[in-house]
């Protein structure tokens, strides 16, 4: 038990790089979770105070932020507009959503979580090993029907155990 949670420590370790999500930094998390709530706050608010006074000003269980009609008569009067706008801006963040990804996955550098060296050495293992077993490269992929003799086959660990003579 205590070797796999030395072995996810040493994982996580490796691989994440958010300050958020890493061990310590609590003044960032603080930060950014403070100014989330607040950000969430600003959306909330407003569309609580528009709908307790129009949509359900007949309700008693809701606090109302204005009771007069010329406020229900102008959310009203704009009410085609409010849905307009509503769609117009949905649009708008799915759109700005899938070019922020596309940027991301295509445009941005990608940190290399694996060791190019190693596995140009395990590409070159592995091609031996089948040149040996199957043929060279160029005739493996140029052939339509190739049959495995018995003898040929690979035991259930012989890759797993050729990588292992490379780490030890």
């Amino acid at each position: 038990m205590d070797k796999q949670k030395m072995d996810k420590q040493k994982v996580v370790k490796t691989y994440v790089t958010d300050k958020f999500f890493g061990k310590g930094h609590w003044f960032t998390k603080l930060w950014q979770t403070l100014v989330a709530i607040l950000f969430w706050l600003g959306v909330a608010i407003p569309i609580y105070w528009t709908v307790s006074s129009t949509l359900l000003i007949n309700n008693t269980h809701f606090l109302h932020a204005w009771r007069y009609q010329e406020g229900r008569t102008l959310f009203y009067f704009f009410d085609r507009f409010f849905i307009i706008a509503f769609i117009i801006i949905a649009l708008v963040v799915v759109i700005s959503t899938l070019h922020n990804n596309h940027r991301v996955k295509q445009h941005i550098e990608k940190d290399v979580q694996y060791d190019p060296e190693r596995l140009a050495e395990r590409k070159l293992k592995i091609e031996a090993l089948y040149a040996e077993r199957f043929g060279m490269a160029a005739m493996r992929t140029n052939i339509r029907h190739y049959t495995v003799t018995p003898e040929q086959n690979l035991t259930v660990n012989e890759i797993h155990d050729l990588y292992k003579t490379e780490d030890a």
